[in-house]
């Protein structure tokens, strides 16, 4: 093959000309595991556009490990299609041969459930907590958690859901002392602050810079959620 044409079907993934990338992949199913320059194959540039008909194509092969297949950045196909929210494109990369590692970390140290959480992808999220029993206690390399991020943009029924079937720790503290109160607080998100106080989360956790009440950023909230 010639230098310019390693990453043909990349591009051609990437473009959306799905037929010829077919026809490249059923010539040659070694190029299944062809990384690019930034170690991506094109499993997860599959993923990525949201091509459902090439995903199952390129599965098909039957030689994707995908958790082998990892890029520059750490991400397997599995954190995009969390990412992206793609429930039906989950549950087919979770059927492959070998099973996906639902927990598996990226270089930041972030699991496809806080990637799922962060762009509020509420089905994805659910599937990965009670289908795929991730682990919702994992903490990234900022010491985030999946309850962290949840509390910080206010997604109530997610911190329900975590507390109800993820065990966590309501006072998981972070690199910096904070706990997912904290984050709510310091968020203005009021209504994921009570949530939390209701289920058990201790108000006098402290850290660097104070208490929970201590980072609050608005008065109103302040005396609503610790009237």
């Amino acid at each position: 093959m010639k230098d310019e044409d390693k990453f043909l079907i990349h591009e051609n993934i990437k473009s959306g000309n799905t037929l010829i990338a077919s026809q490249l992949i059923n010539e040659n199913p070694q190029l299944n595991l062809r990384a690019d320059e930034d170690g991506r194959c094109p499993i997860h540039w599959a993923v990525s556009m949201n091509n459902f008909e090439m995903v199952k194509l390129l599965g098909s092969k039957g030689n994707l490990d995908i958790d082998e297949l990892i890029d520059d950045s750490g991400w397997t196909a599995i954190h995009i299609a969390c990412s992206i929210g793609n429930e039906e494109m989950l549950d087919y990369l979770m059927k492959l041969t070998p099973t996906p590692d639902v927990n598996l970390k990226t270089n930041q140290g972030v699991t496809p459930l806080h990637l799922a959480i962060s762009k509020k992808n509420l089905g994805v999220i659910k599937k990965l907590i009670i289908e795929y029993k991730c682990k919702c206690n994992v903490k990234d390399k900022n010491g985030y958690t999946p309850l962290q991020r949840a509390s910080s943009i206010g997604l109530l029924s997610i911190i329900t859901l975590l507390n109800e079937k993820g065990k966590v720790n309501l006072n998981s503290t972070d690199n910096y002392g904070w706990t997912a109160l904290h984050h709510a607080l310091a968020e203005g998100k009021g209504d994921a602050a009570k949530l939390l106080i209701d289920l058990g989360a201790d108000k006098e956790v402290n850290s660097p810079d104070g208490l929970p009440i201590d980072v609050c950023v608005d008065e109103k909230i302040k005396k609503y959620v610790f009237q």
